[in-house]
């Protein structure tokens, strides 16, 4: 009796700290350290700076609503400055998720979005609730929102709801010269998509730098686009550096880059990127980290690059002298899905590193390599790095058109030419079709032998630097029948579509 009763009144407990759950309007920035818990939801009412020294802790299961950009640009985003700390660890069964304020119009729209979802309405917050309707997105955690709705005329994408999150670190990046000319010294930048002030400052000397610890966070919907180059993306991270930890973060539905990364030295691991309107995985300015367990999954329709790779910024006279420092950034076991049309991968513009382990498929071009564009040394551009064997390929399977893309005069990856390219093939991975529509329509697992094999889970595997996982196969995820790392936390995966174990066929 006496354990029923406990178990009741813990019940209870739950059921009254459910119901007492308030909304906490964030309407300044965070100056003095700051807990966020999971029995609120924060809604950022702008462009939200973390500074000052102050440390931003946000629980595990804590919902983070921003808010549609309104009149005068002013979208709810979450941004950790060069003086300020993020501590926010969510878990696979309670993730951080980062969503929209945007308000429903009775059906499952956003109110005000219907020839547009940048003009969709702001929720208007008092007294710990909303007066001016309902969310859009009311239950986050259990039935995330679908990619898309009918507008007035046109099926629209459920893109640009609110910003999303931007983190600036201390790490070394190799812009220099940037407009206008009270810009900071070389070295450092201002981020794209923030006004240009003090505290939107990125870059510096610090390659062990710790802007702190983020892990299992869901950002959806975000997203807002200034004008060109001129973009808050899903997740920005600005001169980032090694001393911080970023692990399993799901990048849904974002109006421009997934992941963008200026420089720095940030280690990654578990990026699930999906419906990006334009790239996956954006690396620019020098980066000299590591990513690895990458997926980028196109929609139908829309998305650019699964990974568009720039190591400087010298076509816009914005790169330090001698490129300094040099791109040089491992990337291990990524699953590259395009939409049957764009490029996989497309290193560009002094781009060097290792490419290793991974799977593209779905693109009209699978690699491009760029030459040397107007503005930009010959003897610095991608391919340049490519003969000289600073940016290498191996173990990389490549499903469809080739031509025109990873192999020019004197490259060759699928020929494994110069020395250094190892294991390279054009080659199908053994994937089912990919289905967005449909329950369990999207599985990234390669075939298992036996249920049509795959060159991919079978092929050579190539060895990953220190402090990367030692792994037996090509891709993001094993050719077996076990859990997903993205099951129970992502929103495609919640939503059934994404499907939870390779067993899922």
């Amino acid at each position: 009796m006496t354990n029923k009763l406990l178990k009741l009144f813990g019940l209870l407990a739950v059921s009254y700290a459910s119901l007492s759950a308030a909304l906490v309007h964030v309407t300044s920035d965070i100056t003095t350290n700051t807990t966020w818990t999971s029995n609120n939801e924060y809604v950022l009412e702008g462009i939200t700076l973390v500074r000052g020294g102050a440390t931003l802790t946000i629980q595990p299961g804590t919902v983070i609503r921003g808010q549609p950009k309104g009149v005068g640009f002013n979208p709810g985003t979450l941004v950790i400055t060069r003086s300020g700390k993020i501590n926010a660890v969510g878990t696979s069964s309670n993730p951080i998720i980062f969503t929209t304020a945007a308000l429903n119009d009775g059906s499952g729209r956003p109110l005000g979005g219907l020839t547009n979802p940048v003009n969709a309405t702001r929720a208007t917050i008092s007294a710990g609730a909303v007066t001016n309707g309902t969310f859009l997105d009311a239950n986050p955690k259990t039935a995330p929102l679908p990619a898309t709705y009918a507008g007035t005329s046109a099926t629209l994408k459920m893109f640009s709801l609110n910003g999303g999150v931007i983190v600036l670190g201390k790490a070394p990046i190799n812009v220099a010269n940037q407009a206008p000319s009270a810009a900071p010294e070389e070295g450092f930048a201002y981020i794209e998509g923030l006004p240009e002030t003090a505290d939107t400052i990125y870059g510096g000397d610090f390659p062990l730098d710790s802007s702190g610890s983020m892990a299992y966070w869901s950002i959806r919907h975000g997203g807002a686009i200034i004008g060109t180059n001129n973009e808050i993306n899903g997740l920005t991270l600005g001169g980032v550096g090694a001393g911080t930890t970023i692990n399993n973060i799901d990048i849904y539905c974002n109006s421009d880059d997934g992941v963008e990364v200026f420089g720095g030295t940030v280690n990654m691991k578990y990026l699930n990127i999906n419906y990006a309107d334009d790239d996956g995985f954006d690396l620019d300015h020098g980066w000299t980290g590591s990513a690895q367990f990458v997926f980028t999954l196109q929609g139908l329709g829309y998305g650019d690059r699964g990974g568009e790779w720039d190591g400087d910024d010298e076509a816009a006279n914005r790169v330090t002298a001698n490129f300094k420092p040099l791109q040089y950034g491992v990337v291990s076991n990524f699953t590259v899905v395009n939409r049957g049309a764009g490029i996989g991968l497309n290193p560009r513009s002094g781009y060097g590193g290792e490419v290793l382990n991974g799977i593209v498929t779905g693109a009209a071009t699978g690699v491009t390599i760029a030459a040397s564009a107007t503005g930009e040394s010959s003897f610095n551009s991608a391919q340049s790095r490519a003969l000289a064997g600073e940016l290498v390929f191996k173990s990389v399977t490549v499903n469809g058109n080739t031509a025109a893309g990873g192999t020019f005069s004197g490259f060759d990856m699928f020929a494994n030419t110069p020395v250094g390219n190892t294991s390279n093939s054009t080659a199908n991975p053994g994937f089912r079709a990919f289905n967005h529509a449909v329950a369990k329509g999207i599985n990234p697992v390669p075939l298992r032998s036996g249920a049509g094999g795959s060159p991919a889970a079978i092929g050579t595997v190539a060895a990953v630097p220190a402090g990367m996982n030692t792994v037996t196969y090509r891709g993001a995820f094993p050719a077996t029948n076990g859990s997903l790392w993205t099951t129970g936390w992502t929103a495609l995966n919640l939503r059934g579509i994404l499907v939870s174990t390779g067993a899922d066929l």
